[in-house]
Formats: structure tokens, C-alpha cells, sequence
């Protein structure tokens, strides 16, 4: 079989097209992140009755972004939310995960409070995990991210 220049040049190209992604990818710096809206910190979550609603209001991005791995474009893909506990013993709650934004790249949900499961009641860190998907000139890679840890409170009155 005889190769010319020209397929050499082609199996070169097309092998390195498809080398795998870089899944270990980590930003080099600050960049573009979503904003919490909602809760600020401070807030009181009241799971009075076993049946509170924790409310999250979160503005993606959707935004032009270069860096030396060569990035081009940042979009939030989803966020996952967790309670850390803020004594500093590591216990953390997973409340939500995989929550996306809506077409004005906002996270506007409510869910409950797991504490009628044995859950938490105190002061928490709430963790916004940020998974943003970056275009790239060969394969998109997922960027992840921590961009907000607002100290709330998860109270539980008396069953009324």
C-alpha cells in the first residue's frame, strides 16, 4: 500500500481530532460564574412541621471566554446544591443536583428540606456547585466550579 503526503497529512489530522478530552480539566484563574440571587446569606430556612421549602434563585452566564486551554465560550450547564455544615465537621447534605437553567440561563427552584429525614438544623453553608460547558475548538469540556457558599440557617419549630 502506498501512502501520499496528502493521506499522511489526513490520518494525522483526523487522529488528532479525535484524541480524547482533557476530563480533568481545571481553570486556570478566575472566569465568568453564575451570581446567587437567592437566599443571601443570613437566611432562615423554617422547616416548621417537617414540610419547608428551601428557595434558590441562581443567574447563570452565557458569555464569550478565552484562556490559554483554549476556551472560547462559557455557558452554565446545571448547578448542584448541597448543605455543608458550618462547625466545620464536614457533614454535608445533598438537596439538589443537576438543576438547569431555564432559556435566560436562570435556576429558579424550590424543594424541601430534608430534615423530617433526620436532617439537618442549624447553621449551614449552602454550596453552589456551578457545571459550566466550554466550547472549545476540538471537544467541549465540562468546567465545575464552587461559586457560592452563603451561611443560612435551617430552623424547626413546634408542630403547631
Amino acid at each position: 500500500m502506498k501512502f501520499t503526503t496528502l493521506s499522511i497529512t489526513a490520518m494525522a489530522l483526523i487522529s488528532g481530532a479525535l484524541a480524547a478530552p482533557n476530563v480533568n480539566w481545571k481553570r486556570q484563574g478566575p472566569g465568568p460564574s453564575g451570581s446567587l440571587q437567592q437566599p443571601a446569606g443570613g437566611a432562615d430556612w423554617d422547616n416548621t412541621g417537617g414540610f419547608g421549602l428551601g428557595h434558590v434563585v441562581y443567574q447563570g452566564v452565557d458569555q464569550p471566554y478565552t484562556n490559554p486551554q483554549g476556551v472560547t465560550h462559557v455557558k452554565t450547564h446545571h448547578i448542584d446544591l448541597y448543605l455543608q455544615a458550618a462547625d466545620g465537621s464536614g457533614t454535608q447534605f445533598l438537596l439538589a443536583e443537576g438543576i438547569a437553567p431555564n432559556g435566560n440561563n436562570v435556576v429558579d427552584e424550590q424543594f424541601q428540606i430534608p430534615v423530617a429525614y433526620g436532617g439537618p438544623v442549624g447553621d449551614y453553608r449552602l454550596i453552589v456547585e456551578e457545571t459550566q460547558y466550554g466550547t472549545t475548538p476540538g471537544q467541549p469540556i465540562a468546567i465545575v466550579f464552587r461559586s457560592a457558599a452563603p451561611l443560612i440557617t435551617v430552623s424547626a419549630g413546634p408542630t403547631p
